[in-house]
């Protein structure tokens, strides 16, 4: 398999990914999915105008699902999540937040596009195209530019609300973070049950790192949690106290249905894991445009894929493990294809 062929696969791959969890959030599409995570939308966002950018239908479906149903975006994650970014997601999501001022009238959007533009580093070149071919060719220059994009540095075609995304479907399952926004609110303490419900406990570090949070505001969140009774603590080595819930009980109130055939959704980091496959795709862009060796190859692959499998583990999902370093280079081509094809892939 050439350099080009890994890239192409690992595209495909992922962005029929990002398909089934939009479609999952109610974008429209053909794509279904069986998948027993927990989706989670701020992180997701970012990766996917990021790679959205080889798919402009997905792009927009996007665009129009912000318009929707942007009211579901927490603002403060958002925002942590960007400041460890470069400046082309800065200048991105900033235009993206520009095109929602005028769409959704929510303050939240003009503050965080006035939080990107106040960010913009000039490097970005004026009238830069947004999309690509899938081989990696800029689309023509538009003469009809969306004023939105053009003003952080990005040519695409005018871009309309047609207002056709469902509303999310908001479930015990993947969709359990929706349904926690809904009852507590978009914030710290959403996200706080989220991870108690797929943990067996946490300390406030812990639990601000996975949720994205500043340690103070998840801590905060966590006391308050605990005054109603029903987020209890104990102390856990070194006299560090820990929070914790009794599934049980969460999860028959939260789930509407018989908790015996009840399976949870699957906790994943999607913080560190999207910010992997970023890492991945950066590596694959780069090595297909270089000669380097079979090994050299394998060995650049084997180390960006290293992060994601980790991430992948720590769920305890049933996926095939990611080539390792015992893997020969002529082996690594069916190990990478195989591995893409099955965690990322429709089945």
């Amino acid at each position: 398999m050439s350099p080009k062929d890994f890239r192409d696969l690992f595209l495909e791959n992922i962005l029929n990914f990002l398909w089934r969890q939009w479609s999952a959030l109610g974008v429209l599409g053909e794509a279904e999915t069986r998948d027993t995570w927990v989706i989670d939308p701020e992180p997701m966002l970012l990766f996917t105008l990021e790679m959205g950018r080889y798919e402009p239908r997905l792009f927009d479906e996007v665009m129009d699902w912000l318009v929707v149903n942007g009211q579901w975006i927490d603002m403060q994650r958002l925002r942590g999540i960007i400041r460890g970014r470069d400046f082309i997601t800065k200048n991105l999501i900033g235009a993206v937040a520009a095109y929602l001022v005028k769409e959704s009238n929510e303050r939240k959007w003009r503050n965080l596009a006035n939080f990107c533009k106040s960010r913009m580093t000039g490097k970005t070149t004026p009238g830069e195209a947004l999309f690509y071919n899938k081989d990696g060719e800029p689309h023509p220059i538009s003469n009809k530019a969306d004023p939105s994009f053009q003003s952080y540095g990005f040519n695409r075609p005018q871009l309309a609300a047609r207002r056709l995304t469902r509303e999310v479907p908001i479930t015990s399952q993947g969709t359990i973070r929706f349904l926690l926004r809904s009852l507590f609110g978009i914030g710290s303490r959403a996200e706080c049950l989220v991870y108690l419900l797929t943990h067996d406990g946490g300390h406030p570090a812990e639990v601000a790192q996975a949720i994205g949070l500043s340690v103070r505001g998840t801590q905060d969140a966590l006391i308050e949690l605990s005054r109603s009774g029903l987020v209890l603590t104990r102390t856990k080595g070194k006299r560090k106290i820990e929070y914790w819930l009794s599934h049980e009980r969460w999860w028959e109130f939260l789930s509407r249905e018989n908790i015996a055939e009840f399976k949870k959704p699957t906790w994943i980091d999607w913080i560190a894991l999207y910010s992997a496959l970023s890492r991945v795709w950066a590596d694959l862009n780069e090595i297909s445009k270089e000669k380097v060796s079979d090994y050299m190859r394998s060995s650049r692959l084997r180390d960006s894929l290293e992060a994601v499998g980790n991430e992948f583990s720590k769920s305890g999902l049933d996926i095939p493990p990611v080539p390792g370093k015992n893997t020969k280079p002529y082996e690594y081509e069916k190990a990478f294809e195989t591995f893409i094809n099955e965690v990322f892939g429709a089945g």
